[in-house]
């Protein structure tokens, strides 16, 4: 069986940048869920408040599930697995609805990357099981109302005490909350777009797609804001020495800038003139300590168009 390093996931509790801190405070005291529950606030349990609005949930049964509290407010064991399902619904403002004449379409006119440019960028955030604190380490690529596209290793995650929880969208630079440049302040009702997505063949050796994302370059260049480079597209053979070890290459790119930690799922981006299309998603490269490797290897989105469209 060959394991292809892609993944779609469901659409899960949405942050527009300026409720990073709820789950990250007074939860020294908390008491342990089981390995499928996850201690949050009652108001953010969607099993538990339909009891509670129904008036169909036994106090001793509520009393069981509390697992601690943010000042008075009582925080429960819920479902980890339930909240992955609690996907947007179709008539959500926040997104439009992907079509031929709406997907890829940068909100800016503009050279210079800035807010707006990509608007179908969203970061992906991990919680720390222990203290509730968040961290944003791989990006994710929006393709319809409910679909965020990024890498296995991204989705499937398994770091220690952290779980896949949120996706952050409208974000540009993690240093200002809002965002904000000298023309307007990110607004989620504006700043969230799909990407285009196809299997026309635009990956040609020798084009320079866009790759975008957030995160540290190499040469230790680390910043706060979105960045976004062209890398040029190679051969496979050009990326031997990861196909000598055993690696699957499938689209082989260098860069001036190499991307390191950070930028896992990251995708490589088609301009036609007129909107975007995502044609890879970052997969893997050399160690980013060493300077003689500046190759980086893509999956190749092309390859999986039938499937993303029978699975999104």
């Amino acid at each position: 069986m060959l394991c292809i390093p892609l993944c779609i996931f469901i659409l899960i509790n949405l942050v527009f940048g300026d409720n990073l801190n709820l789950y990250s405070r007074d939860n020294e005291n908390n008491l342990a869920c089981p390995d499928s529950k996850i201690c949050i606030p009652v108001d953010y349990c969607s099993d538990m408040m339909v009891l509670i609005n129904d008036a169909t949930l036994p106090i001793h049964q509520f009393r069981q599930a509390i697992c601690g509290y943010i000042g008075k407010n009582p925080k429960v064991c819920c479902s980890y697995l339930k909240q992955l399902g609690n996907i947007i619904p179709n008539n959500n403002p926040y997104f439009s609805v992907e079509s031929s004449q709406d997907c890829g379409k940068s909100l800016v006119k503009s050279s210079v990357p800035t807010m707006g440019s990509y608007p179908f960028l969203v970061r992906i955030g991990f919680i720390n099981l222990n203290d509730g604190n968040l961290k944003y380490s791989c990006t994710g690529t929006i393709i319809n109302e409910r679909t965020i596209l990024t890498t296995a290793t991204c989705a499937l995650a398994t770091a220690h005490n952290y779980k896949l929880h949120s996706v952050l969208v409208g974000e540009f630079d993690s240093a200002e909350n809002p965002d904000c440049n000298e023309l307007f302040c990110a607004h989620c009702a504006l700043t969230a777009q799909p990407i285009c997505y196809s299997d026309d063949k635009y990956i040609v050796v020798g084009s320079t797609p866009i790759l975008v994302g957030w995160g540290k370059l190499s040469g230790n260049k680390d910043s706060t804001e979105q960045h976004a480079f062209f890398m040029k597209i190679l051969n496979s053979q050009d990326c031997r020495e990861f196909i000598d070890r055993g690696l699957s290459v499938e689209l082989c790119t260098i860069g001036r800038e190499k991307p390191c930690s950070g930028f896992s799922g990251s995708p490589l981006i088609h301009y036609n003139g007129h909107r975007y299309s995502v044609i890879g998603l970052l997969s893997y490269g050399s160690s980013c300590n060493s300077n003689n490797n500046p190759l980086s290897v893509f999956v190749n989105i092309q390859k999986y168009t039938v499937w993303i469209r029978e699975n999104s």
